[in-house]
């Protein structure tokens, strides 16, 4: 009977980032291996390539567990809570990742990511997807679901690039007169904001003249 591993892959990777983190994609997985108590073969058995322990570690292939919800998920009269619990969690996922990545491009060491849609991509047509099903339900009145989809998460990322600047301004400006909006307040007012546009028109009474 096999042993059970002694480490987690999770943990592989937390010690994985933080060496990447300092040292870029140049560090040595053999300090990393030490990092999390294991050999460096132990790593490879876990991850085929230095590539992808970094891409892992760095959570840019990473696949998060709203997307497969989502993917699958049907809009329900409560479609507009439905949309604000998406980005929600579109949003926690971009503040965790994006931030690793901004450090790693400022040392020009980031490499190419292996084929496959850029998250920002998958999450618009994604998004898009799910528009159409409500709108099939009749949750939602009819509309370019795609430009819907941009105008949701375009405004997501501009949040994470902005947030990312705001931290490392070495003073406030006096022109920033508003303190950062925090990101459950940002979401809500995205929804709200984009409402009165998606909501499925009311049904008329029929009998009423």
């Amino acid at each position: 009977m096999a042993r059970p591993p002694k480490i987690t892959n999770e943990e592989i990777l937390t010690a994985a980032r933080e060496i990447f983190l300092k040292e870029g994609f140049g560090a040595s997985t053999l300090a990393i291996a030490e990092k999390a108590g294991i050999s460096e073969a132990s790593i490879f058995k876990r991850f085929a390539t230095k590539q992808a322990l970094f891409l892992a570690a760095i959570g840019i292939t990473e696949n998060p567990k709203w997307v497969k919800t989502l993917s699958s998920q049907t809009p329900t009269a409560a479609i507009k809570e439905e949309l604000i619990v998406i980005c929600e969690q579109m949003l926690a996922f971009y503040l965790e990742v994006m931030p690793r990545v901004f450090m790693l491009m400022n040392q020009g060491d980031v490499p190419h990511p292996p084929p496959m849609p850029p998250p920002h991509l998958r999450d618009t047509y994604l998004l898009a997807s799910f528009l159409d099903k409500a709108i099939a339900l009749k949750h939602l009145r009819s509309c370019d679901t795609l430009t819907v989809a941009h105008m949701i998460v375009g405004p997501i990322i501009n949040y994470i690039v902005l947030s990312n600047m705001d931290q490392k301004m070495p003073i406030a400006l006096p022109s920033m007169k508003h303190t950062f909006v925090e990101p459950s307040i940002f979401i809500h007012t995205l929804i709200e904001t984009l409402w009165d546009g998606l909501a499925a028109e009311p049904t008329q009474n029929k009998s009423s003249k």
